[in-house]
Parts: C-alpha cells; structure tokens; sequence
C-alpha cells in the first residue's frame, strides 16, 4: 500500500495547525534529512518534518500492513530524536489503521497518536 495519500493527508493536517518548513518524502516538498544507522548503513527517512515554534517535530504514517519491525524501528528512532530536540513524534493513523498505532504507540511508550 502506497503512503502517498496518506502523507499528503499528514501534510494537509500539519498546516491546519500551523506547522512550517515541511518536507515530505512525496512528489513537490523537499525530502526530509534521512539518518544513517553506524552498524549496518541502514537509511531511516521520516515521512514527514516540520517547525512548529522553532522545533522539529517529525511525523511518520503508521500502517499495519507495513513490516512491524522496520516500524519500531522507524518509530523507536524519530521519537528519540525528537525528545533529544525538545519536540514530538506523531504516529499519523490512517481509517483503519487507529487501533494498531494506538496499539503500537503504547506498547514502545511513546509518541501521540493523530487519526488522518
């Protein structure tokens, strides 16, 4: 499943609340920093990031057909990154995707939940 649609419906709702500088792994918006794991080269690239007052918040669509352990890993990664910078990671949960994100969210203890 692409997560086109679905980025472009987080992009839609981090404008409604004022965030700036946004970059987006889709077609038409600067891609955001991707990070480099020293171990094993393995790239991680949020789908999202943004300003919101001076800080970088970054926001990842999470989908349960997507592998679960890449996702922790995604999620565990963005979500310390962003307490490192005094900021949050949101888990961007399409229709039909809530209950696994929330599911998700709570079990790695972290990070809020917006339902897109």
């Amino acid at each position: 499943m692409s997560k086109e649609k679905h980025v472009e419906k987080s992009i839609a709702w981090a404008k409604k609340k004022g965030f700036t500088d946004i970059k987006a792994t889709i077609e038409g918006f600067e891609n955001p920093i991707n990070f480099t794991r020293s171990n094993d080269n393995k790239e991680f690239t949020p789908d999202l990031s943004a300003v919101y007052n001076g800080k970088k918040f970054y926001m990842q669509v999470v989908l349960k057909a997507d592998d679960l352990k890449e996702t922790k890993e995604h999620v565990t990664l963005f979500h310390t990154l962003a307490k490192m910078k005094s900021s949050k990671l949101y888990l961007m949960a399409p229709t039909g995707n809530l209950k696994f994100a929330q599911e998700l969210a709570k079990e790695l203890e972290l990070s809020e939940v917006i339902h897109i």
